[in-house]
């Protein structure tokens, strides 16, 4: 149990509620499922209320199946029901009933960042591209400081192997957030693709030193340009750090292009150290 116990929970919704603006969406997310199980009486009144703030939370930890029942368990629904529902049901992959809730929501709310954005991203999953670059056009527009659309029309416009557009719409979203470091991977993918690999080279050097989640697969990246430009030797060496980071591919690579038939490296590092 968190803050309260369960006898205090028809006094606690205030309480909770602060709690939730915290971000402590675990703590909300264990005591308010703890309620509902054991004595759901004690949410007498306002159990749509508490419903509602369970499924927020429920959303927040990623139990998307879970937050869906407390979402539909409640009556009387509160403005931003049909976009937080709408949100659940992409989330549990259910895309079709998505998206006349998230139109719903658009429909009464076409100037709110949200409302914009997640129609668009359910177009996407629905395999409708004009329709999602169409919505999220309205969301840089309107917003041109939040990333989401940028690095969405990104995704939408690599996926249609159109990567001067693509790489445009990643840059945009790192620019506006620098910490995106997803979107920097994304802008040396689309030169990478589009074959200019110095380019591409230069990106992912510069990612590599800061030092992203997927390292090993900027290093494998690296290599790979390497190879291309006849650099054999400089290959190797990121291959090799590649695959102390565990990744698969450069320590097959490596294998092929590093080791000689004796099982040695070809290539050895060079010392200017001399005895």
């Amino acid at each position: 149990m968190g803050m309260w116990a369960l006898g205090a929970f028809a006094q606690s919704l205030p309480q909770y509620k602060e709690l939730y603006k915290a971000e402590k969406y675990a703590v909300v997310a264990h005591d308010v499922d703890s309620l509902f199980k054991c004595c759901p009486q004690n949410a007498a009144g306002k159990e749509d209320e508490w419903h509602f703030l369970l499924a927020n939370a429920q959303m927040k930890v990623k139990a998307f199946d879970k937050a869906k029942t407390h979402y539909e368990a409640i009556g009387f629904k509160p403005e931003e029901y049909s976009l937080n529902y709408g949100i659940c049901l992409l989330r549990n992959q259910l895309f079709e009933p998505a998206l006349p809730v998230l139109t719903d929501y658009y429909n009464n709310h076409q100037d709110e960042y949200k409302a914009i954005y997640w129609l668009g991203e359910c177009y996407y999953y629905l395999q409708k591209p004009k329709d999602a670059l169409r919505i999220l056009q309205r969301a840089v527009d309107s917003y041109p400081e939040d990333p989401d659309a940028y690095y969405l029309m990104g995704i939408i416009h690599t996926e249609r192997s159109e990567f001067e557009k693509s790489f445009i719409y990643f840059q945009a979203a790192y620019d506006t957030r620098p910490t995106l470091l997803s979107a920097k991977f994304n802008m040396g993918m689309a030169k990478y693709y589009a074959q200019q690999m110095e380019a591409a080279e230069e990106i992912f050097s510069e990612l590599a030193l800061e030092k992203p989640e997927n390292l090993a697969e900027v290093l494998m990246l690296l290599g790979e340009i390497r190879y291309r430009f006849h650099d054999e030797e400089g290959a190797c060496e990121y291959w090799k750090e590649a695959s102390n980071y565990g990744n698969e591919e450069s320590k097959g690579s490596y294998q092929k292009v590093c080791i000689d038939k004796k099982g040695n490296p070809k290539f050895v590092k060079k010392s200017f150290i001399s005895f």
